[in-house]
C-alpha cells in the first residue's frame, strides 16, 4: 500500500511538473536577440 502511494504521488508531480512547464513555455513565446560575439 505504501509503494503504490508513493507511486502515484511521483506520478502526479511529475505530470504537474510537466503541465506547469509546458505553460509556461507557450504562454511567453519570448527569446532573446544572440549578440554577435556569441554567435559562431
Amino acid at each position: 500500500m505504501k509503494y503504490k502511494l508513493i507511486g502515484f504521488l511521483a506520478t502526479l508531480l511529475l505530470l504537474l511538473a510537466n503541465l506547469t512547464s509546458a505553460s509556461a513555455c507557450s504562454l511567453s513565446q519570448y527569446q532573446p536577440e544572440v549578440p554577435e560575439s556569441l554567435r559562431r
